[in-house]
């Protein structure tokens, strides 16, 4: 049995949660929607009544021990995403620029000369703000969600000089000095 101190750890399933393990996917689902993930040869998810055990076989090479606690890692963050859910927040600041919602794409407004809307993945869901300058994302999958955030803010990166741009909520973006600031 490969040791992994993440992966030997029990994840707790709660009342409402299903998993399931075929040969290479793992699902789970839950009452706020399921996800699926890729589960690498060799690792195992084994499901005892209410708690789900991830173990690796012993004849595994280091590499693939190396994803006892990954597998582990992943499943408890699709339970919690299935149960809770995840949310992230981007803010975007300058003078007159705003989010806005377009169907199923965010749009900025003040940013570009032109239209430039960022297509949402369909598992990731947006609300704005009152004034429109912060954009909560939401979503049961947390690489995903992560990834959409990480997208949207490389499209407006905040600027070094001025702070422009888009961050996340509560960021500190670290500003140059001007050219001959003494």
């Amino acid at each position: 049995m490969a040791i992994s101190r993440i992966g030997k750890r029990a994840v707790e399933l709660p009342a409402g949660v299903t998993v399931t393990h075929t040969p290479g996917v793992l699902a789970v689902k839950g009452p706020k929607g399921e996800v699926k993930e890729h589960v690498p040869e060799g690792v195992s998810v084994a499901i005892e009544g209410k708690v789900a055990r991830v173990t690796a076989a012993d004849t595994l090479g280091r590499r693939q021990k190396a994803y006892h606690g990954l597998v582990r890692a992943l499943l408890a963050n699709m339970v919690r995403g299935v149960t809770v859910g995840y949310e992230k927040k981007l803010q975007i600041q300058g003078v007159g620029y705003t989010f806005r919602l377009v169907a199923d794409a965010v749009g900025f407004k003040g940013v570009f000369s032109f239209d430039r809307p960022f297509p949402l993945p369909a598992a990731v869901k947006a609300e704005l703000s009152d004034k429109d300058t912060v954009l909560t994302l939401r979503s049961v999958d947390r690489n995903l969600l992560g990834r959409t955030a990480a997208d949207i803010r490389r499209m407006v990166r905040a600027d070094r000089y001025k702070g422009k741009g888009v961050r996340y909520l509560g960021e500190q973006i670290t500003l140059k000095a001007r050219k001959g600031a003494k």
